[in-house]
């Protein structure tokens, strides 16, 4: 079995915890190994929040530096905060959305300068947030990410189901997040543009 290897990265109280146990819950039932670990600071006041998300022919509970074969950044900056977890290889599933730091005097970086340090790499954005609020759900961005990784077959090799996604779902409302981000066509592929 192959394994995939995908870091959650935000702040706290975005949903990045619940997000890793949606992709844990949809990895279990579909018969994939799975580890999740978190690592967090201050999460419940906005710090820095990191799950590492670990399927298939996995062991250790960590993802190796340089070894991430996603890093989905719910924050912006939050993604280039944990560069050195990618590789060569790395996509970065980005939600176009800046939080002002709690530190004062601390200006947030702008999505021109977040897209400038990844564009050695194959980096999507989608406003996730507005495809929530559409939804229903405008707390559902994680689950309009995991929509769209599915859609662009991120989870195509570990053969993860939409119906194993739609079963590790507790509300109606992440779900309608989640079939948004399969359909989303709000897309840019910031691979070539930068």
């Amino acid at each position: 079995m192959e394994s995939l290897n995908l870091l959650i990265a935000g702040v706290g109280g975005q949903g990045i915890i619940t997000m890793g146990k949606m992709l844990a819950t949809a990895a279990d039932l579909a018969g994939v190994k799975v580890i999740v670990s978190e690592t967090h600071g201050l999460s419940q006041r906005g710090g820095s929040v990191a799950v590492h998300v670990r399927m298939g022919n996995v062991y250790a509970p960590l993802i190796e530096r340089g070894k991430a074969d996603y890093i989905i950044g719910l924050e912006a900056s939050e993604a280039v905060r944990n560069l050195s977890y990618a590789g060569p290889n790395t996509k970065f599933i980005i939600n176009k959305n800046l939080i002002k730091p709690v530190l004062p005097k601390v200006m947030p970086a702008t999505l021109d300068e977040v897209f400038e340090a990844l564009k050695d790499y194959q980096v999507y954005h989608i406003d996730a947030e507005t495809i929530a609020a559409e939804s229903g759900n405008r707390k559902g961005s994680n689950a309009v990410l995991l929509g769209y990784m599915y859609s662009i077959n991120a989870f195509r090799t570990l053969k993860i189901s939409v119906n194993n996604f739609l079963q590790a779902m507790v509300s109606e409302s992440n779900k309608a997040c989640f079939r948004a981000g399969i359909g989303v066509n709000r897309l840019t592929d910031l691979t070539n543009s930068h």
